[in-house]
């Protein structure tokens, strides 16, 4: 019994000592590297390639048009959109906003039927600039008018954004305001 006893001992140590064995080999085999395998090893391999990053497309403009005008046009066409005005705006960086207003439901002969969406398309364009769009000094308003498929220019009213500014501070009355207006017929 005492030979069993210690046949068994024996191959439990020699078990042991294998299973010690493949651990230490394991741990030997896993090291970290030391700092000179390690930059041996960084060297000796190949550059990565990076894929190549899209480049964002720039704004496309018309010649003597930046993306801030158009961000402007942007604002105004939305300003527009909240007073109910139909028409379009343009920004150029000849310092002149000019607004086309196309009147529905009306019948325009002269400045006085224009008059409400005049001060709705001036109102547009000074709170624009208000807003920090202040690239223009001049603001002229096309008025159409359209009656069925037909669609005619009856005026061309233009202001100075001192005026504006002058109109809004209640430096001037509404009647000075109109009475510095440039009306210019088709």
């Amino acid at each position: 019994m005492k030979l069993e006893f210690r046949a068994i001992v024996g191959i439990l140590v020699l078990g042991f000592s294998i299973i010690l064995l493949f651990v230490g080999v394991v741990l030997v085999a896993n090291r970290p590297p030391s700092a000179k395998e390690l930059a041996a090893t960084l060297t000796a391999l190949p550059s990565p390639t990076w894929a190549p990053t899209a480049t964002p497309t720039p704004i496309p403009t018309i010649p003597g048009v930046t993306a801030d005008l158009l961000a402007c046009q942007r604002q105004a066409g939305i300003e527009m959109n909240e007073r109910d005005l139909v028409g379009a705006v343009n920004i150029s960086d000849d310092h002149l906003f000019r607004l086309t207003w196309v009147a529905h439901g009306w019948e325009i002969n002269d400045l006085d039927d224009a008059l409400p969406g005049v001060i709705l398309g001036l109102d547009v364009a000074l709170d624009v600039w208000q807003n920090g769009c202040a690239v223009y000094d001049r603001i002229q308003i096309d008025v159409w008018e359209r009656s069925g498929e037909r669609q005619s220019r009856r005026l061309s009213v233009q202001s100075h954004i001192d005026d504006l500014i002058a109109w809004r501070d209640k430096t001037i009355t509404d009647q000075e305001l109109i009475a510095r207006l440039e009306i210019v017929a088709p």
